[in-house]
């Protein structure tokens, strides 16, 4: 493929409507193995959860007469099939989303790889922005090299950008503990490197996405998603616990919102939890009792209901700690992972296991999104200020 794929004519993009900003916007990330099974379960799941995911990108989707399936309030983008080439990914939105805002698909030379724009007059996550992309990206794997090359799938934008998709590479920001062979560094560094400089940042490193079910491969971060500066910001959470799909691959949740810019709250100071005036309440706590004919779902329902005012009382019954001087208004989740991964590839570089070049990546990584999490944070203060 070449290095700059040539977008395609796509269909028209929805019609505008007044919104004021979309707060949040949730995505699922999966890979379907061409099984209509794994489709069906996956989306069956979200009709019995209280909200939907307002997107959904899948990779390797099955096909009827080059067509993939289709479910009820969600509607399908898909790449064309031209020139011998099957569509390998798709792009499921929520009809409802497209009540509020603007979509246009971007179909690229083959059929792994396109990309959705989502465009509001009233701006995105409560802020100015009023468009983000979304690439849905399926490398295809070779001996030596890869279907998307990093230019392909890494362009130069200026305003909120993610891609995600199975990309078919390893590389220590994402799997610290894989041993790297001369051929993994090969093919999967690029990437990487390519990454970095353009302001990309890796969203959730050292979780399994692949769980094979032979014992000939071994566990591996195949499904990753990599943000660009702008849209750092909006990064909310990373969650790979959906339920199963009957897929080898894992289904994950990324949520992205308006930005947190505002002083975390104190942390409860557990040294002074009253538990004398707790204890007399817990008998009088009513719990649910456990369903007759239990589900997976239902218990878990049940388990989370219970816990949580278990957990309030305990809480709403404990003093908080001070701020401290060392708190970080601008400090995000990200940050943390981050801060892991450089001390991680550090400690690794001192005893020969990583080269130099990786541990300076990680750590040039993570200072260039605390300078960007600092200039956001500024920015809002002054602007709060006026």
């Amino acid at each position: 493929m070449s290095s700059n794929p040539v977008p395609i004519q796509s269909p028209s993009p929805s019609q505008s409507f007044h919104y004021p900003g979309c707060l949040n916007l949730s995505i699922v990330q999966h890979k379907c193995l061409g099984s209509s099974n794994v489709f069906q379960t996956l989306f069956s799941f979200f009709t019995s959860v209280e909200s939907s995911p307002h997107v959904v990108a899948l990779q390797a989707i099955p096909l009827w007469r080059n067509s993939p399936p289709v479910f009820h309030n969600y509607s399908c983008f898909v790449p064309p099939a031209i020139d011998g080439y099957k569509p390998r990914l798709a792009v499921y939105v929520y009809d409802k989303l497209l009540s509020v805002i603007s979509i246009l698909p971007l179909f690229y030379e083959t059929g792994d790889l396109m990309a959705v724009n989502f465009h509001s007059p009233e701006g995105l996550f409560d802020t100015s922005h009023n468009l983000f992309c979304l690439y849905n990206a399926y490398s295809i794997p070779s001996r030596q090299n890869r279907s998307l090359s990093p230019f392909d799938l890494f362009p130069q934008h200026d305003f909120p950008t993610l891609v995600l998709g199975d990309l078919n590479i390893h590389h220590p920001t994402s799997d610290p503990a894989r041993f790297f062979s001369n051929n993994d560094q090969f093919i999967g560094f690029p990437y990487f490197n390519r990454a970095s400089p353009e302001s990309f940042s890796h969203n959730k490193p050292g979780v399994y996405t692949r769980f094979p079910f032979t014992a000939n491969y071994c566990l591996a971060v195949f499904d990753l998603s990599f943000a660009n500066s702008p849209l750092l910001p909006f990064f909310s959470s990373w969650n790979p616990s959906l339920l199963p799909t009957g897929s080898a691959h894992i289904a994950l949740l990324i949520v992205l919102s308006a930005p947190l810019l505002k002083t975390p709250p104190r942390g409860l100071n557990w040294k002074y939890t009253a538990w004398d005036d707790i204890s007399p309440l817990f008998t009088e706590l009513e719990l649910a009792a456990p369903p007759a004919l239990p589900t997976p779902h239902t218990l878990d329902l049940g388990f989370d209901d219970s816990l949580t005012k278990i957990t309030h009382l305990i809480t709403s019954n404990t003093a908080s700690k001070p701020p401290s001087s060392y708190s970080k208004p601008w400090w995000t989740p990200q940050l943390t992972q981050l801060h892991r991964i450089h001390h991680y590839t550090t400690r690794l570089m001192r005893k020969d296991q990583v080269f130099p070049a990786q541990a300076h990546l990680a750590r040039g990584t993570y200072f260039k999104v605390i300078q960007f999490a600092k200039r956001v944070h500024w920015s809002k203060f002054l602007a709060d200020a006026d």
